[in-house]
């Protein structure tokens, strides 16, 4: 007969891992005394240990939901996603520009002032050079 191969996984997914670490303990009571595995050095902490786990990787997926959702309420807010919303931080700073834009024709770079980046090129065609303005505070 030949020799066969074999091979037992363990999962390296948070909710597997738990689920048969579960799995192990409700054996472990099962069997009580005749247990195999109260010979492992610290077995009494395995208990403990998985609960923590359970615990944290519960947490880790309510926060990453909350995560979510609060970048789609920043989102919303700034309203970063497609053509400029009324009545947005996007908005509000479009408009913002375009009336100290209107305000200081001829002068924009005291839109620096407000925290603007202004970027200019002379005029004479031959530079490309830019230069940045931003606020002085």
């Amino acid at each position: 007969m030949a020799k066969q191969s074999y091979s037992i996984d363990v999962p390296s997914n948070p909710d597997d891992i738990i689920k048969l670490a579960d799995k192990i303990l409700t054996k472990d009571v099962e069997l009580g005394a005749n247990s195999p595995f109260k010979g492992i050095k610290n077995w009494s902490d395995f208990s403990a240990l998985n609960t923590a786990a359970t615990n944290s990787n519960k947490s880790s997926k309510d926060l990453a939901q909350k995560s979510v959702e609060a970048t789609q309420d920043r989102d919303n807010a700034l309203g970063n996603k497609g053509p400029l919303t009324e009545n947005t931080v996007r908005w509000f700073v479009h408009s913002a520009r375009d009336v100290l834009t209107g305000l200081n024709k001829g002068n924009e770079q005291k839109l620096g002032e407000f925290g603007f980046e202004v970027t200019y090129t002379p005029q004479n065609g031959k530079s490309k050079t830019k230069a940045k303005t931003t606020p002085t505070t």
